[in-house]
């Protein structure tokens, strides 16, 4: 499939850019440059109704803001967002599809940080949903973190991804795989969380990128209630 030769070869190319970047000694820009490839990524390849961001999180019915996200998804078509041309936006949650966490290795501590990070994130979206913004709260950004590395354990991982199935979290590691829920076939079982081995460089497969590109996709949902501005002029 010519889809699938493509995202194999802009893995590659993405694993290089990581390659290169760890000879930048300073660490915060160090870590920049790896956010700036995975937006990057996103930016080039992503339809066009779909904006990509680096930047803070804030609902228009709440005074909350989040702390620093490395990649945010949005309805470009539908959402402001303040300071567009700024190394910093702002872009509210009601128009989030998607929050990336981006890092170099996947540990432990990563996975105690990130949920950490997710669940103030969550937190917001809630408090979005009571206090008037007419989405459910079910419809709230998909999380994902997304590592080059990984050395915390796939059932470490499957851990993070499963303590609260009310939550649509992911993690994608390029150098081997990402997680995955899938459903018993006979529908015995309950919906539990895989490791999927999406990307095995001895046998030349490259498709951890792949699982991740049309996860970011699937997590778009364009049917989400639009933003009523003139009913939020009236509650400032």
């Amino acid at each position: 499939m010519v889809h699938a030769k493509v995202l194999a070869a802009l893995q590659k190319e993405l694993q290089n850019k990581y390659a290169i970047s760890s000879s930048i000694r300073h660490k915060g820009e160090r870590g920049r440059s790896r956010e700036h490839g995975v937006a990057h990524f996103l930016r080039e390849n992503l339809p066009a109704a779909y904006g990509v961001a680096t930047g803070e999180l804030f609902s228009f019915h709440s005074e909350t803001i989040s702390s620093q996200c490395d990649v945010i998804v949005y309805d470009d078509q539908r959402t402001p967002i303040f300071g567009r041309g700024a190394a910093v936006q702002q872009v509210p949650i009601e128009g989030t599809y998607v929050v990336i966490e981006v890092r170099s290795i996947i540990d432990t501590a990563t996975l105690r940080d990130t949920a950490e990070k997710f669940k103030a994130i969550r937190n917001l979206w809630i408090e979005s949903c009571e206090r008037g913004s007419g989405n459910k709260l079910t419809e709230g950004p998909s999380l994902i973190l997304f590592g080059f590395k990984r050395t915390a354990s796939e059932k470490a991982c499957l851990k993070f991804v499963g303590d609260d199935q009310e939550e649509d979290y992911s993690v994608v590691s390029l150098d081997s795989g990402c997680s995955l829920f899938v459903v018993p076939n006979d529908r015995s079982g309950p919906v539990r969380p895989y490791w999927l081995e999406t990307t095995v460089p001895e046998g030349d497969m490259y498709a951890t990128l792949a699982f991740f590109y049309f996860g970011v996709l699937s997590c778009c949902r364009p049917e989400r209630a639009p933003l009523d501005y003139m009913e939020i002029l009236k509650s400032t």
